[in-house]
């Protein structure tokens, strides 16, 4: 404060303020949230008189008082960044303050619908946690609704999981972030970054492996580190002529694989695999037609691509040009 009726306010602090009217006093109370450009905004307290103390407890709720923490708590680390002259971790508190003080007015405003609000909290609660950790702070550990754990009704093997599960998605999110700052190096990826979905758009040229019978190819997107599909299965239907099973599909089976976030770009690995199954008798070699059985489906074969550099944006993108995939019996 420079002038007599000023205050020096930090963020989070609590200002008082008290009339006295009708020879009856009048306490109120508010909660400023200052930003670093000084920016207040009032949040409720409640004042309980009890005998001849007040009690005084914040009315807000949970995640505001939360996110009020934490930013007092940053707000101080916010400066002595600026004193030791780390202007990159500077940088970066700082806009995670911005984020969090936009939501938090977000929340305060009382107007969310619940699913944006659901929204919204695992925002904020992801934000704080990689905030704390870059910060070298403790990590708050949560339950599955992003709710503090209170240490006295969780158990500790239930603790020691939540912990887990905490530590897991931040050092997931710092990746993402690191991975992100490298994608920005090149012109290409930062156009693909400043995209918030993506779309790998694939076209079927041929297939071509010796079978004698009906066969399905299913195409996906896998993530070999995690084992698990990050798509859904493109289905192609091959004849036993070497033939799409509908002849109209010739040099037309394309297929587009929509909805890739940012974290999926931030994977270390992304394969497109093949799966081939042949649709028929139950052993090639069986020719007695008696004791054939038509119509059995036998896994037959698989071809795996590793397109993690095309999908990343680090390899330019041509339609025409065309990749042979190797065939594993």
């Amino acid at each position: 404060a420079k002038a007599e009726k000023q205050l020096s306010l930090a963020i989070g602090d609590t200002v008082r303020i008290q009339d006295h009217r009708r020879k009856e006093r009048v306490s109120m109370s508010f909660c400023s949230s200052v930003s670093p450009s000084i920016r207040p905004s009032s949040d409720p307290l409640s004042v309980c008189s009890c005998r001849d103390e007040e009690i005084i407890t914040s009315a807000e709720m949970p995640l505001v008082k939360e996110v009020t923490t934490t930013l007092r708590e940053w707000g101080s680390i916010w400066k002595q960044l600026y004193v030791s002259s780390k202007k990159e971790r500077f940088s970066q508190v700082q806009r995670l303050m911005w984020d969090l003080m936009e939501w938090r007015s977000q929340l305060l405003s009382g107007t969310l619908p619940s699913d944006e609000f659901k929204e919204l909290k695992q925002k904020v609660t992801s934000k704080i946690d990689y905030g704390n950790k870059i910060l070298e702070l403790d990590v708050v550990v949560r339950d599955t609704n992003g709710n503090i754990l209170d240490p006295e009704r969780a158990s500790v093997i239930s603790l020691f999981r939540a912990h887990e599960d905490a530590t897991a998605k931040i050092t997931e999110r710092i990746k993402e972030e690191q991975s992100n700052v490298q994608l920005d190096h090149s012109g290409v990826s930062a156009r693909i970054q400043s995209s918030p979905t993506h779309s790998l758009y694939v076209f079927v040229r041929n297939f071509v492996c010796r079978i004698g019978e009906d066969s399905e190819l299913f195409m996906s997107l896998y993530d070999p580190n995690k084992q698990t599909n990050i798509s859904e299965n493109y289905l192609v239907r091959w004849g036993d002529k070497g033939l799409p099973k509908d002849i109209e599909m010739l040099n037309s089976l394309k297929v587009v694989f929509t909805d890739l976030g940012n974290k999926d770009l931030g994977r270390e690995k992304i394969y497109l695999i093949c799966q081939i199954v042949r649709v028929g008798r139950m052993d090639l070699k069986d020719a007695n037609q008696k004791k054939c059985t038509t119509g059995l489906r036998r896994p037959f074969g698989v071809a795996v691509m590793d397109i993690s550099d095309i999908i990343k944006g680090k390899t330019e993108c041509d339609e025409e040009k065309q990749y042979f995939i190797p065939f594993h019996p």
